[in-house]
């Protein structure tokens, strides 16, 4: 019926953006063959339907000074205008088909609006992975939203005027397909087995956790470290819970690093456990932060956040205190810019790299 629709607009209304309801329900009629075949296609119902569709993507609206048919079911005016032509597809041909040996274009091809320049990318990015799938590892939801997406949200984010993160669903790829998975959030902390916990490393965010977690059970140094103990800090929620540390560990005879992203909460949270818990041994995983920093290729706009310069303060001593201080000024610009460095950039993945085992 749609495609019908869309062929009336084109052919008629060149010239006259106005037209009647009844020469385009005539005209699909013809079309596809008679009332046998209109009927087959849904009748009245289904024509009615693609019409308010139209409608509200803002492409047609009735005239009201126009009469109405007389359908009890779904009366409608009987005279229409076109207010914008058919949205046609900015994505090139040549590059559609170089990518429809793995991609379903179908949904874009019925939905041209959504061939933005933006979605291209995210396209391409799908499209570059799944050629290299079979040699690369599996990663959180998390990880791979950040490297195929630019935001590690991109899949969670609830925003219903959302569209653009619908873009597997309309090609047709699932998280598998991805090698995304959704971790649960049943672990607090990981111990590998040691009865008396020496150092621990804490990660703000749920990902981080499960990467450094399978790095540390595969035997794999961390930037320097082979940690006893790894807390997932459930962001803010560490500054309360970390008073429980007794209970796995010596809280005199305890290393503890802190990594977090990029941004004013990551610093408020490491501030707040240094000023709360001042008789623990509590450090900044500066390493981990700088291999962040070389990491970091664009720019990710910071979310909305309370900035606290003494925070700020308290990370550019803990890199002057390792000898890091000519990082500052790209840690301030950040700051001023409203920028952030999400801690997902560091996977499982990039942690093999680093080690020559991949």
């Amino acid at each position: 019926m749609q495609k019908f629709i869309k062929l009336f607009i084109k052919t008629n209304c060149k010239n006259n953006k106005k037209f009647s309801i009844v020469d385009l329900e005539n005209f699909i009629t013809d079309r596809c063959g008679g009332q046998s075949s209109y009927y087959e296609l849904g009748g009245y119902d289904v024509f009615y339907s693609e019409m308010q569709k139209l409608k509200k993507q803002g492409r047609i609206r009735e005239i009201k000074s126009s009469g109405t048919n007389n359908r009890m079911n779904a009366p409608t005016k009987l005279r229409w205008i076109l207010i914008n032509d058919e949205v046609n597809g900015s994505w090139k041909d040549e590059d559609i088909i170089r990518c429809s040996d793995i991609l379903n274009f179908k949904t874009y091809n019925n939905h041209p609006e959504y061939e933005t320049k933006m979605e291209w990318e995210y396209v391409k990015n799908i499209y570059r992975f799944l050629k290299e799938r079979e040699s690369r590892q599996w990663a959180s939801l998390e990880e791979r939203c950040l490297e195929l997406f630019y935001d590690e949200k991109f899949l969670t984010d609830n925003d219903r005027g959302r569209k653009d993160n619908k873009v597997l669903k309309r090609l047709g790829v699932t998280l598998q397909d991805i090698k995304a998975r959704r971790y649960g959030e049943q672990f607090i902390y990981w111990n590998k087995g040691v009865e008396n916990i020496r150092t621990i490393i804490i990660l703000e965010n749920h990902s981080t956790f499960f990467s450094f977690k399978k790095a540390a059970q595969n035997g794999l140094g961390i930037f320097g470290i082979k940690p006893d103990a790894l807390i997932f800090g459930y962001g803010k929620k560490i500054i309360k819970s970390f008073s429980f540390i007794d209970e796995i560990a010596d809280p005199k005879c305890i290393e503890v690093y802190y990594f977090g992203d990029m941004d004013p909460e990551g610093y408020f949270i490491y501030g707040s456990l240094k000023e709360k818990y001042n008789n623990i041994d509590i450090r900044l995983f500066v390493k981990a932060y700088v291999e962040l920093i070389k990491l970091c290729r664009r720019k990710y706009r910071g979310k909305q956040q309370n900035k606290n310069e003494k925070y700020l303060n308290i990370i550019l001593q803990e890199f002057n205190t390792y000898k890091l201080g000519h990082y500052s000024d790209y840690i301030v610009e950040l700051w001023n810019g409203n920028l952030r460095i999400p801690q997902e950039l560091i996977t499982y993945e990039h942690l093999l790299k680093l080690k020559g085992e991949i």
